[in-house]
């Protein structure tokens, strides 16, 4: 299969289990939600277990997961908190600026060169991300008040910064280390699960409230975990064929689908203005992921 299609899967998986995580998040806490889709998680990763060649797995390639599921568990509890308080339309397509985040930390951490296409791909992110803010009847300078104002949008770029940082590890696991993804996939979740009791503490959540969302919107947990080990494991497959920063720009065209589908489904406000905004931002991204 060609790493389009792995991307393009991992797209509408992602978007599957980004509306399924908003309307649980209607009525449950972010970090319930998100300790609960991790424990669901591995017990759907367990079937990777029985593929595993346990003799190519160093404590290097391990240590690299572990440190990866750290950035994940943080940056994904970020994400939900955001979506719980915020739009989906609204926080979907600032997701999207990923490719943008994990550009600019390579040139000022690593120094790499942005070249006059990527700055285009950069300023086309600053300028989708810029119309997603805007409202009419409000000034031009609200969308800055805005970004600069809401906690929530603080923790959507904050998780920005994380998974970057992830796709920069993965690329390493898969193509060092070389380890297969049905390895990677079952310990990635094994790690997140088991970070996220001390996460879970640390943020208030509590078993019984694990209980509770498993209770009242457990085939919703279900599935949503059925996606988001899918919308990984694509990811994943896609890394080995192809540059991390194609498949996330692929990936992130997602932002699209949940958008327009999230908004309605949600009754959400400004729906053309933020399909709008994703697309400028998605663009954006394929300026600087070719």
């Amino acid at each position: 299969m060609s790493w389009f299609v792995y991307a393009l899967l991992c797209a509408v998986f992602l978007s599957a289990a980004s509306l399924i995580e908003k309307r649980v998040l209607r009525t449950a806490h972010a970090i319930d939600y998100s300790a609960t889709l991790a424990v669901v998680n591995l017990f759907i990763s367990i079937p990777f277990l029985f593929f595993i060649d346990f003799s190519s797995v160093t404590p290097i390639a391990l240590l690299l997961i572990f440190i990866t599921a750290i950035f994940a568990s943080v940056a994904f509890y970020l994400v939900a908190k955001a979506v719980r308080h915020l739009e989906i339309s609204t926080v979907s397509p600032l997701l999207a600026l990923s490719p943008g985040t994990t550009s600019l930390l390579a040139f000022f951490v690593l120094g790499e060169s942005l070249d006059t296409q990527h700055i285009i791909g950069i300023l086309s992110m600053i300028v989708g991300s810029y119309i997603l803010a805007m409202d009419s009847g409000r000034g031009i300078f609200e969308p800055i008040k805005f970004f600069f104002k809401s906690k929530y949008i603080h923790f959507v770029f904050f998780s920005l910064f994380l998974y970057s940082i992830g796709a920069v590890l993965d690329r390493a696991i898969l193509h060092i280390f070389e380890i297969p993804v049905v390895t990677y996939i079952f310990f990635i979740h094994l790690f997140v699960s088991i970070l996220y009791l001390p996460i879970s503490f640390l943020f208030r959540g509590s078993v019984h409230g694990m209980i509770k969302i498993l209770r009242s919107s457990g085939p919703d947990v279900f599935f949503a975990s059925i996606f988001t080990v899918g919308y990984r494991f694509f990811q994943m497959e896609a890394i080995q064929l192809v540059a991390v920063g194609l498949v996330s720009a692929i990936k992130r065209s997602s932002t699209l689908l949940t958008t327009l589908v999230g908004g309605e489904l949600f009754h959400e406000k400004n729906l053309f203005r933020k399909m709008l905004a994703s697309l400028v931002i998605i663009v954006g991204a394929l300026f600087i992921a070719l």
